[in-house]
């Protein structure tokens, strides 16, 4: 089975034992996979709701976001009426109605209007694995969600024990999203007790390998762009921004190891940065356009997401440690005030323009000097 099927059979599972782990690099597109395609391959009959769980630092925190959640997808209009406490007095009846919800959810809450006017309706209500949709009136089954784990603040011992508590004790489908070989690394000290709860709290573990060229050709092809005239220069350079990003590293001589990251939200940024560049190169007339992005995005996801070397993550690289990553990367085509643009986010066009000017000057006798000279 691919991953899709993994989740969607882990999903439909009555009574899992376990929580499913799902891993993968940073920006490979994990969250989108449970938001997307999942939440449709799964239909009307079952509610994602996933929790971040990006800078938590306490587990009560971590409490009241499952709560939170948990109320905003299954009882979206709740949550406005707490936003618009005026729509307690003017519709007596649609409060009735929720009254008779929010009862239903947990019968000793009090009335509709003392919790919304005292803020304390996430307190009193009890989260459950599946509920009644307001409108349909048919059951549905929820699947929570517990994203970037590994950057979560709050103690990890704590935060597994939450999570197993939904799975075991509250009995939801439950999938932890993070890059466990990060994680890992960050918990050298705690990697015995880490083990120890994943072991308890984690069922079995899915490592997402996506098909980035689909996916690539996915957000082309999906988002919107600056211009129909930009989108088909993406479209015409499809395969090489896949080959950019997808494409095995060549072999160094250097004695050390080189990793690139792959993030989808770094590509898209630099895709969407770079129609500035693309419109300038198009105004000077250049027509090699291409040769420009080719050092554009390698650049952007080095300096976005830093590179591995020997396995030590840093951001402090040189130019020829980008050309190890990415082949395709020449340094000249960057010019200063586009990475000055990209560090500091000044862009001064003039100065492009005369960067452009300078670099092509140079081109130019370069190809003057290695064209062979005729014999008297």
């Amino acid at each position: 089975m691919n991953v899709i099927e993994e989740l969607v059979h882990y999903c439909k599972e009555p009574d899992p034992i376990g929580a499913l782990l799902l891993t993968g690099e940073w920006g490979s597109g994990k969250t989108y996979l449970i938001e997307n395609d999942l939440t449709e391959a799964l239909g009307a009959d079952y509610a994602v709701v996933r929790i971040s769980l990006f800078g938590v630092s306490s587990i009560s925190e971590l409490q009241q976001m499952i709560r939170r959640k948990w109320l905003a997808t299954c009882f979206p209009f709740i949550n406005r009426i707490q936003r618009d406490k005026e729509l307690v007095n003017r519709n007596s009846g649609f409060m009735s109605a929720v009254n008779s919800i929010i009862r239903s959810i947990n019968p000793i809450a009090g009335r509709t209007v003392d919790i919304v006017s005292s803020m304390n309706i996430v307190d009193v209500i009890n989260i459950e694995p599946e509920y009644e949709d307001f409108i349909t009136h048919k059951k549905k089954k929820v699947i929570l969600v517990f994203d970037d784990l590994e950057r979560c603040k709050a103690d990890i011992v704590e935060v597994l024990g939450t999570i197993n508590e939904c799975c075991e004790n509250r009995h939801f489908n439950t999938i932890v999203i993070t890059n466990l070989k990060y994680l890992m690394m960050s918990l050298r000290k705690d990697l015995t007790v880490f083990n120890m709860l994943k072991e308890k709290t984690i069922s079995h573990t899915i490592l997402y390998q996506p098909d980035f060229r689909s996916i690539i050709h996915r957000i082309i092809t999906e988002r919107k762009w600056r211009s129909d005239e930009y989108l088909q220069y993406l479209l015409d350079n499809e395969e090489l921004i896949c080959d950019i990003f997808d494409s095995p590293m060549a072999k160094s001589r250097s004695k050390h190891t080189y990793e690139k990251a792959h993030n989808l939200l770094t590509l898209i940024s630099s895709l969407q940065s770079f129609h500035r560049i693309y419109y300038h190169l198009k105004n000077a007339g250049v027509e090699n356009i291409s040769d420009f992005m080719t050092s554009y995005i390698p650049y952007l996801l080095c300096k976005s997401n830093g590179i591995v070397i020997d396995g030590t993550h840093i951001f402090e690289f040189s130019d020829d440690d980008i050309r190890r990553i990415y082949p395709c990367y020449v340094k000249e085509r960057l010019f200063p005030c586009v990475r000055t643009w990209i560090t500091s986010g000044s862009c001064d066009e003039n100065r492009f323009y005369e960067e452009l000017e300078q670099y092509q000057k140079k081109q130019s006798e370069n190809d003057h000097k290695s064209k062979p000279r005729k014999k008297p």
